[in-house]
């Protein structure tokens, strides 16, 4: 199943808002970025850093940060890219916790982000919190039913 995971993700700086479109399935998985200025122009193609793949979460994290997460390419990956505060991609970071795909991610607090749920080959319950440097950690097992295709938003 190639489903189409396109994410836009917040990361904002300097007291402007910016967002940014990455990764994704254009019939074959891709790690295309596109930028999107404060008055919601989208950017050309920027191509490829890090794996490319779909079914990958996206969140922003502190006034300026974001981070990609997870994903599949031929099988599930536990791997993430940190975004800095220019919209730039860095290199796969390898890694932390359960490969999956199809979860959602969301900001929340002023510095922090969450990834949630997803597959593993079945539908799981897992987050997995991000601290204000980007960091990852460890799978946190069982709240809610498990499932894929989740959504997340940040609010408050």
């Amino acid at each position: 199943m190639a489903f189409s995971s396109l994410r836009a993700l917040i990361a904002g700086g300097s007291g402007v808002p910016k967002a940014l479109f990455g990764y994704g399935s254009t019939g074959s998985d891709s790690s295309l970025t596109n930028k999107v200025d404060s008055s919601g122009n989208v950017a050309t193609d920027t191509t490829g850093v890090g794996t490319v793949r779909h079914g990958l979460a996206a969140a922003g994290y502190g006034t300026d940060k974001a981070l990609f997460g997870y994903g599949v390419d031929v099988g599930r990956v536990s791997m993430t890219n940190k975004v800095d505060s220019s919209g730039n991609v860095a290199t796969d970071t390898t890694g932390v916790g359960t490969a999956r795909g199809y979860l959602a991610a969301a900001g929340y607090g002023t510095d922090k982000a969450l990834f949630g749920y997803g597959s593993s080959g079945s539908h799981v319950s897992l987050t997995n919190k991000v601290d204000s440097s980007g960091n990852v950690a460890t799978d946190t097992t069982g709240v809610g039913t498990a499932r894929i295709f989740p959504a997340a938003a940040g609010y408050g």
